[in-house]
């Protein structure tokens, strides 16, 4: 049996596999932010509890973004990049205290990547926003972020959020330290492949992540 999406045609049990992974990640994801919380011993407020109720539910949007993605897909394509990134950057920048993050997304890329890739992508790329309009400014000034992206035809993608804050603390290696934020993103780089980069100065930040192309099997 297979059900008629716009132009495409996809198997039933096939998006029920994707459905049921994606779910899983989403769950791992979640689940290490439950177990950092709990070991952290702190005390939450009512306020830091909508703030944690706000990140699980934007990625569960994330996720229904995603599979909205999959199913306007034409043929049997992937998942737009360009298209994909702008909806979870606008998604991200609806959760930020007003004024606190000046979003731009330079939407060029139009190609398509590996539905398998997609999760990975879009949660690490959230993680860098909220990063970004969290760390950029501290002193409050609203931080001004870019996103964008680049895809090839032999598969690979790059993916680019650049700001203008004051960097990180000295002697700060984002490739080992930093707090629960920076383990899920180096663990959701990890579980995509890709090579997560960091170059940062007094004028800001610019955090890349690279998908090398298809090896072959």
């Amino acid at each position: 049996m297979s059900i008629v999406i716009e132009k495409g045609i996809v198997g039933l049990a096939e998006a029920d596999h994707r459905i049921a992974n994606n779910l899983a990640t989403l769950t791992g994801f979640i689940r290490l932010q439950r177990n950092a919380f709990y070991n952290s011993g702190k005390t939450f407020t009512a306020g830091q509890v909508c703030i944690l109720l706000d990140d699980i539910t934007a990625r569960i949007d994330l996720v229904a973004k995603l599979h909205k993605s999959l199913a306007l897909s034409v043929n049997g394509n992937g998942v737009n990049l360009g298209d994909f990134l702008e909806e979870i950057s606008e998604m991200i920048g609806t959760l930020n205290p007003q004024g606190r993050m000046d979003l731009t997304i330079d939407n060029a890329c139009h190609g398509y990547i590996d539905p398998r890739h997609a999760l990975h992508a879009g949660l690490l790329t959230a993680e860098l926003l909220t990063n970004a309009s969290k760390y950029a400014h501290p002193s409050g000034v609203p931080a001004k972020v870019n996103v964008r992206c680049e895809t090839k035809d032999d598969g690979s993608f790059m993916v680019e959020v650049t700001d203008d804050g004051v960097g990180f603390p000295e002697n700060f290696d984002p490739a080992t330290d930093g707090g629960l934020g920076f383990q899920l993103m180096r663990a959701l780089a990890n579980g995509l492949g890709a090579k997560l980069e960091f170059e940062h100065d007094s004028l800001g930040v610019c955090a890349r992540f690279v998908k090398p192309k298809h090896l072959a099997s």
